[in-house]
């Protein structure tokens, strides 16, 4: 176990050193942003501080205000996108057993695993997939490894493949409830 590690990203820990050494605590900060709710957005500053998620509008408005280095803001982001490209590509590189997602109607999804005797080829798999998605006249997706999967129209009809990157992620079915921000993933391995 370690004791004191330091979270975040290299930026987020960077605009930290800085709202330090300026001599602000994330509350002060938000009142200086202009911030209506001091306690929620010094609350939002510090919880990017420890992970590196901020929405657009407050990142912009901390890049504004602590007036950060370019050279060194460039290399913390460089750092960050290596460490993420790295990150995606060691959680790629782990095998699944093929799926595939049923879409019914919208926000209504299940998740079947491709019988054994179908996985020795994506294409026998696309074409159980596709016999499949035709009995429930439904549309759906394979995801024959992490980043490859192949899309169906409605009946199991056009398929066509994708294969995901960090840029692109691969897509997952999900769904949202009026009024919330976040994303209710179903299915992920």
């Amino acid at each position: 176990m370690k004791i004191n590690q330091k979270k975040g990203t290299h930026v987020s820990r960077y605009l930290e050193s800085l709202r330090i050494k300026q001599g602000f605590k994330p509350g002060q900060l938000a009142s200086s942003l202009g911030a209506s709710n001091i306690s929620k957005i010094g609350s939002l500053i510090r919880q990017f501080e420890l992970t590196g998620e901020i929405s657009f509008y407050w990142f912009k408005k901390l890049i504004n205000f602590l007036n950060p280095e370019n050279d060194e803001l460039q290399r913390c982001i460089k750092l960050d996108q290596n460490a993420q490209l790295t990150e995606f590509n060691k959680w790629a590189g782990q095998a699944i057993a093929p799926y595939l997602i049923i879409r019914y109607m919208p926000a209504v999804y299940a998740s079947k695993e491709v019988p054994k005797a179908f996985t020795s080829s994506r294409k026998e798999a696309e074409e159980w997939c596709s016999k499949e998605l035709k009995s429930y006249r439904a549309k759906g997706y394979l995801n024959w490894t992490r980043i490859d999967q192949t899309f169906f129209e409605k009946g199991g009809l056009n398929p066509s493949r994708f294969k995901a990157s960090l840029e692109e992620p691969p897509c997952v079915a999900w769904m949202k409830v009026s009024g919330s921000s976040k994303k209710f993933i179903l299915k992920e391995y």
